[in-house]
């Protein structure tokens, strides 16, 4: 009978260990589709924004070469300017007073692949692979034809919503970020 009592008091360890490591797994299991479930909603969010940050962008560009496209053509005369008026109030006064710039159809053409990557209306909102891949390689590709946009407008690329530390940091050289921009090397004696 000894021998039986110190069977089970020798199992009694294992049993507690089983135990806890089923307490153990089973919360673990809930507290992790949680925490992923909101790590998806904050990470689907910030990619959203950004999509939304480039889709505004697209749209002001977008007025600015249409305005542009509009005043080389645009005949003066009276009956035109009273027209211009009315329709004046419907353009945004902030593309007007913008910097004018050559067209190219080149920018127009990145510009057009800009706005179709990033509308609103055919990015996909199913939380599948194919649709988050989808929405993935479309950011991709808007952050890289804004690149090419924003030289072409000669505009400084704007850093301070992806990394909100690199906010009043000023890039040494003349801003192009390009290969040929040595303002910022120290020279070496």
């Amino acid at each position: 009978m000894d021998h039986n009592l110190l069977e089970s008091l020798l199992d009694l360890e294992e049993d507690f260990y089983k135990e806890g490591y089923d307490l153990g797994a089973a919360d673990g299991a809930k507290a992790g589709y949680t925490e992923g479930s909101v790590f998806a909603v904050e990470k689907g969010f910030e990619k959203f924004v950004e999509i939304g940050r480039l889709y505004g962008k697209a749209l002001v560009w977008a007025q600015r070469l249409a305005d542009m496209d509009q005043r080389p053509n645009e005949p003066s005369s009276d009956a035109v300017s009273e027209v211009k008026e009315e329709t004046s109030s419907l353009k945004p006064a902030v593309c007007q007073s913008m910097a004018s710039f050559p067209h190219s159809s080149r920018l127009a053409k990145n510009l057009d692949t800009l706005l179709e990557l990033v509308d609103p209306a055919s990015l996909p909102m199913q939380n599948t692979e194919e649709g988050v891949t989808d929405v993935d390689e479309r950011l991709r590709g808007a952050i890289i034809k804004a690149k090419l946009i924003q030289r072409a407008f000669g505009e400084r690329e704007d850093t301070s919503d992806i990394h909100p530390d690199a906010r009043g940091v000023q890039a040494p050289g003349d801003g192009t970020g390009s290969i040929e921009d040595i303002s910022s090397l120290n020279i070496r004696h």
